[in-house]
């Protein structure tokens, strides 16, 4: 059975017990020089469309793959939205989806889609609607830590989680040979996926490294992006079971 929110008929989804719908968001933007453009949506909407495999009476609804990436225009081949574009779209379909009797929940592969998507789920709120956000990533610190010994400074972008993970679902897209060696540059506040700092700044990924990476995509394998695919899947997967109506 597909699971599939777009393949159903209207027939389909008239009445009925109400179902969770997963949506996919991301990003169209640089990911170094190894790996797709696509690599966060491509994410999310994998670990999204495995978990409702996983899970009876969940579907999937079809990916957003632009997401706020203004921070990544100074490299070539990102495509951005405004914030209140991001904010608005995401808003739009949640209300559609939540007025035709859906749970939505947002299955997020972007780090600078996350203030925004809470902005989305208060203006949600504020007009009688619940949805759900989850950036599948902030799931996994025990895990990345399992894989790669002081794990932190590994993960941020283009890293040794977003390599390890394409190398897996997708190995033909990775471009090896291109894999920069080292890790991120000394700066502050701490860049990386589960730094520690208590305070923010918006820059530039080019001016924090001139490669758009954060973290150590050479410590990538496929063998670790398949544990950590299963991880990610799982955990999802036991989230909807605790959202489910």
């Amino acid at each position: 059975m597909t699971h599939r929110y777009g393949a159903r008929t209207s027939a389909d989804v008239a009445g009925g017990t109400p179902r969770v719908v997963l949506l996919p968001v991301g990003a169209t933007e640089q990911h170094g020089p190894h790996l797709p453009l696509a690599t966060d949506w491509w994410l999310a909407d994998a670990v999204a469309r495995e978990a409702a495999a996983r899970t009876p009476d969940v579907d999937v609804a079809d990916a957003l793959p632009y997401g706020i990436s203004g921070h990544h225009t100074g490299l070539p081949g990102t495509v951005t939205l405004r914030s209140r574009t991001f904010i608005d779209v995401v808003v739009d379909v949640c209300a559609s989806l939540a007025a035709g009797g859906r749970v939505p929940l947002i299955v997020n592969g972007h780090g600078g889609n996350r203030a925004a998507l809470q902005v989305a789920l208060a203006e949600l709120g504020e007009h009688g609607h619940t949805a759900w956000a989850v950036s599948y990533f902030e799931l996994l610190a025990d895990a990345v830590a399992a894989e790669f010994p002081d794990g932190h400074r590994h993960v941020g972008h283009a890293c040794a989680l977003e390599t390890s993970l394409v190398m897996h679902l997708w190995p033909e897209t990775v471009a090896a040979e291109r894999i920069p060696a080292g890790s991120t540059p000394a700066c502050w506040p701490d860049p990386h996926l589960y730094g520690g700092d208590h305070v923010s700044v918006w820059r530039r990924f080019d001016d924090i490294n001139p490669t758009g990476v954060l973290g150590t995509p050479s410590l990538a394998t496929p063998e670790a992006g398949a544990r950590l695919f299963d991880a990610a899947v799982t955990r999802v997967a036991e989230l909807i079971a605790r959202i489910r109506p």
